[in-house]
């Protein structure tokens, strides 16, 4: 009885979350210094800051200074338990529950959010991915092609 009750109240500790909305500023004051980041560029229209914080890695993707988006794995690489996911899933509600939904793909667990923000969860690469609707917006916009001169 006592090792399940311990094992709760280590998954409610975790203060890994992926806060879609906070700057670069908040992720830090929560987790501490980058072990890594990249620049927006030609190739990817975002930004990221890199983070590690109780056994989690945490890849935050930002616009405007923005987390638009976020991949969480463990640094072990293992699986997630349901349990891990669900306070996960819980920590960053926006005030609004994630409710499954169908994957297209089969190898991918899917809940969706009330502001359209998505959670997907690779089973085979062991990693939870945040996504808002400003982030998927971006990935299907057509590329911005530089001005030129004549």
């Amino acid at each position: 009885m006592l090792r399940p009750a311990i094992i709760l109240f280590s998954l409610l500790t975790i203060p890994l979350r992926a806060n879609l909305g906070e700057t670069v500023e908040q992720c830090v004051a929560r987790y501490g210094k980058p072990i890594g980041y990249s620049e927006a560029g030609t190739k990817s229209p975002f930004g990221t800051v890199a983070f590690t914080a109780t056994g989690y890695t945490l890849i935050v993707f930002l616009i405007n200074n923005k987390e638009v988006g976020a991949r969480v794995s463990k640094l072990d690489k293992s699986a997630f338990t349901d349990a891990e996911m669900q306070t996960i899933r819980g920590a960053d509600s926006a005030g609004s529950s994630w409710t499954p939904t169908p994957s297209d793909d089969p190898t991918c667990l899917r809940w969706t959010r009330g502001d359209k923000a998505t959670l997907l969860y690779d089973k085979e690469k062991h990693m939870l991915i945040f996504t808002s609707e400003e982030m998927a917006n971006a990935i299907h916009a057509p590329p911005v092609k530089p001005s030129g001169g004549n």
